[in-house]
């Protein structure tokens, strides 16, 4: 499936509100609808959603260009000719509301969307997308179910309804719940359907009268209350703490996130944990405005609870771990956001007939474009290589080939070396790529062309996110340009789209097996890293993490050089990890480890494929990803590890002495100067 091809289908309508709140303040003309505010929630967890709907001739253009400005595709809007729906809606104290139409009550007939409104692409894309029918007329409702299912099978439906079509409608909505994956009514909407205001006996009552298994309840600032047949017990997830100004379309934001979440794999909790995320968001203010506003990282935040209370030091390790979890929707992000310009970068230098690439950096720069070098190699079949930026500047650049493109790596675009290698690769009159997250930096100047870097740290943090959004980006780029030169790559393609779920496995496999290594650790003055292949730039990465985080001292060498080198200084409890995703050198990877059991070092494997006979430690990473790929799920648990270890040795992100010190040494690694190379 393309990135542009939404994930998550929202259907429902647009209104413009007139907000009376308890105490009398009134907002005239809120932009708004079920539509808007479900597409807008949803985008906070997924950024490739769609939304399908009839506007009016006077629902403002420019609030849908703004949706589509966040990547929310359009496709599904249908112009009709007539006003928009506009309501009055009033809330009492005690948090009961009132709805007023002010336009014509058949008026929300004729703007309900048709089932041939639906994008039919949209509906034939694999894997199927999750559907959200939101809240319209109960008949138009079965129709667009009914619609789904003939097109798209294997759709996840979700379906929300109103006070208005529930009350004289409660056999019609519960026959048409049968039909959804999962029923998202409010309180009072469950109440009129049963006739009394007891969630958990109605949600048994409807599985075992009704025959609906996945009903998820909202209760505004009780939460949400989940019942799924499989658990048989009722599941509640709170509200997530909030100033709250205007609560209209706090629900619809939750559906829209809640569907996000499904789409993303996670099960009715963790969906409605997001959902809840969402509904906070949308509650902080008038109108949509208020959730298009806020970005998926600080979702995320919100999410894994950062920033912390009373937290105000940037540099606090605990960041750290946060941006770590937010790693899936970083990755899904990035993959969206980076698609336009990598397949236009792609037929250009398939065009241009490159035919080497060089990706230069430093730090972990370096070492994405390291772990980056097989992917291009075995996909887009050009010869691919990592150089450090200061070899590349002084050392190499006057002797690269013809026909060869310099990948430039730098998140904050502002690296000295980086720039100096920038600068002289062009004045030697080779194409230049900046892959940055500040297309104003220094580097960017000096490039001939851009791959932007699209996320959002949340604090001064040994990387981890922007180490996985580099990867990614880089992965992506090796499919385009393949499939610019020729090459088949559909089933690989589809491996790397599923990349981001394969890090959420992974992250909650490693995350307690790394806490209690680390603990094991704690006290060792250093620890040795080993990989080969893609997998040694991931060994380096998790050295690197430890001398950012908890400072301590790691070694970092390849494979088969352990054997050579480290081994005559490894013994009783040495801890070494081994990182050895499943791949061409897994032969050499079990007789190593044979060689550690000998000399009883600590041994530790990172591994997507655990082997049956062997004595070491293992932490699990999901399997999926062919080799090329697995960095992206090695470095989890590194930066997991570097992460304890920290934590449990009382230290800060990179544990700066003095603000001197600190000052000085981002002076000395963003000092640009220009040598002469050899």
């Amino acid at each position: 499936m393309g990135a542009s091809t939404p994930r998550v289908v929202v259907v429902g309508d647009l209104t413009i509100d007139d907000v009376v709140l308890p105490d009398g303040t009134t907002q005239m003309g809120s932009v708004g609808g079920d539509s808007l505010y479900a597409a807008l929630g949803a985008r906070l967890w997924e950024p490739c959603v769609g939304i399908v709907t009839r506007r009016g001739d006077d629902f403002p253009r420019r609030q849908l260009e703004g949706l589509a400005s966040l990547g929310i595709s359009l496709d599904g809007v249908v112009d009709i000719p007539g006003p928009t729906i506009r309501n009055w809606v009033i809330y009492e104290a005690d948090g009961r509301r009132h709805w007023a139409y002010r336009t014509a009550p058949e008026r929300t007939v004729e703007v309900a969307v048709r089932p041939e409104d639906l994008p039919p692409h949209w509906l034939s894309a694999r894997p199927a997308p999750v559907v959200h029918v939101a809240a319209m007329p109960i008949d138009a409702a079965e129709r667009i179910v009914e619609a789904v299912r003939v097109a798209a099978p294997d759709a996840v439906i979700t379906l929300d309804t109103h006070e208005d079509y529930v009350r004289g409608y409660q056999v019609q909505v519960l026959a048409l719940a049968k039909q959804v994956t999962v029923f998202l009514p409010s309180r009072e909407e469950l109440a009129d359907l049963v006739g009394y205001d007891d969630p958990p006996r109605a949600l048994r009552q409807l599985s075992e009268e009704a025959g609906l298994h996945r009903v998820v309840i909202k209760a505004g600032k009780d939460g949400a209350m989940i019942w799924d047949r499989l658990r048989s017990a009722v599941t509640r997830v709170d509200a997530v703490a909030t100033r709250v100004v205007d609560v209209t379309g706090a629900g619809d934001a939750f559906c829209g996130g809640f569907a996000a979440g499904m789409a993303n794999g996670q099960d009715l909790v963790q969906a409605a944990r997001r959902g809840a995320v969402s509904a906070a968001f949308a509650t902080e203010g008038f109108g949509s405005l208020a959730l298009a506003s806020v970005s998926p990282a600080r979702a995320t935040a919100r999410l894994t609870g950062s920033p912390r209370a009373g937290l105000k030091d940037s540099f606090s390790i605990e960041l750290m771990l946060d941006e770590i979890k937010s790693a899936p929707e970083v990755l899904r992000n990035q993959l969206a956001a980076g698609a336009t310009s990598a397949a236009t970068l792609a037929e250009s230098l398939a065009q241009s007939g490159v035919n080497n690439i060089y990706m230069t950096g430093c730090g972990d720069s370096y070492l994405a474009g390291a772990a980056a070098a097989l992917a291009f190699a075995r996909h887009a079949g050009i010869a691919a290589e990592a150089i450090h930026a200061l070899d590349i500047a002084r050392y190499r650049v006057r002797y690269l080939p013809a026909n060869s493109a310099v990948l430039c790596v730098s998140s904050s675009g502002e690296v000295g070396r980086t720039i100096e290698a920038a600068a002289q690769a062009r004045a030697f009159g080779h194409r230049v790529i900046a892959l940055t997250a500040n297309p104003g930096s220094r580097l960017a100047a000096e490039a001939t062309d851009m791959l932007p870097l699209k996320f959002e740290a949340l604090g001064n943090t040994p990387g981890t996110i922007s180490y996985l959004a580099m990867l990614v980006t880089l992965f992506d780029l090796s499919l385009r340009w393949g499939a610019a030169r020729g090459t088949a790559i559909a089933p690989v393609r589809a491996a790397l789209e599923g990349a981001p779920e394969l890090v959420a496995q992974t992250i909650a496999r490693s995350d307690e097996p790394t806490a209690r290594l680390a603990d094991r650790l704690r006290h060792r003055a250093a620890i040795t890293f080993i990989g080969a292949g893609p997998n040694e730039a991931s060994a380096r990465f998790g050295a690197a993490k430890l001398f950012e985080g908890a400072q301590m001292r790691g070694v970092a060498t390849n494979l088969e050089e352990w054997a050579h080198g480290e081994y005559f200084v490894s013994g009783d409890g040495t801890p070494v990890v081994v990182v050895a995703p499943a791949g061409a050198s897994s032969d050499r990877v079990a007789e190593i480890l044979e060689e550690l059991a000998f000399v009883n070092a600590d041994a530790t494997l990172i591994t997507d494929a655990p082997p049956t006979n062997s004595t070491a430690n293992v932490i699990e990473l999901a399997p999926g990803l062919p080799e090329e790929f697995s960095p992206l799920l090695a470095a989890l648990p590194l930066s997991l590890l570097a992460f304890y270890l920290a934590r449990d040795r009382g230290k800060q992100s990179y544990n700066f002495p003095s603000p001197m010190a600190k000052s000085e040494h981002y002076d000395t690694i963003h000092r640009d100067t220009r040598g002469t190379p050899a």
